[in-house]
């Protein structure tokens, strides 16, 4: 796995012994397996998250009290070669509004070896205005993208 920060992205990577359809599902409709439970915006405990598998689609997440909150939307539904999703939570990691100011997350999955290489850009950080920093050193830290990375190659 590798991982990189530049001043407005974030970028890493992991190989995974799947192929590119079963690297994609897990990513997307599996998201809820693999995604770290301590990782939420709403109050309470994290009951369920998961990804609307079309352009447009929602990023949401379930509490326990059945409040719903969708903190993302599908950018690039391209199974499986890439999936990308505006990342609607901002500098106070508090539920977004729906017209939130995003940065981008891209997801690339290309056939390497007996496996597939599963690149992670999380780019135009900076579209979240004063204390965006906040967010790149979050989702770029080891408990963000590459712990979330790690996990979703186990689950693969």
């Amino acid at each position: 796995m590798t991982t990189a920060d530049t001043d407005t992205a974030v970028r890493t990577s992991v190989h995974v012994e799947a192929s590119p359809e079963r690297a994609f599902e897990v990513f997307t409709a599996g998201m809820d397996r693999w995604w770290d439970r301590s990782h939420h915006v709403q109050p309470g405990t994290l009951k369920e998250i998961g990804v609307e598998p079309r352009v447009g689609g929602r990023l949401w997440e379930e509490n326990d009290a059945g409040d719903v909150c969708a903190w993302g939307r599908v950018l690039t539904w391209d199974p499986p070669r890439t999936f990308a999703f505006s990342w609607l939570i901002g500098p106070d990691w508090g539920i977004p509004a729906p017209d939130a100011p995003s940065s981008r997350v891209t997801v690339t999955f290309s056939p390497e070896g007996t496996g597939t290489r599963v690149d992670l850009v999380h780019d135009r950080l900076d579209a979240h205005g004063p204390g965006w920093e906040s967010v790149r050193n979050g989702v770029g830290s080891d408990g963000g993208w590459p712990a979330g990375l790690r996990e979703y190659a186990r689950t693969v």
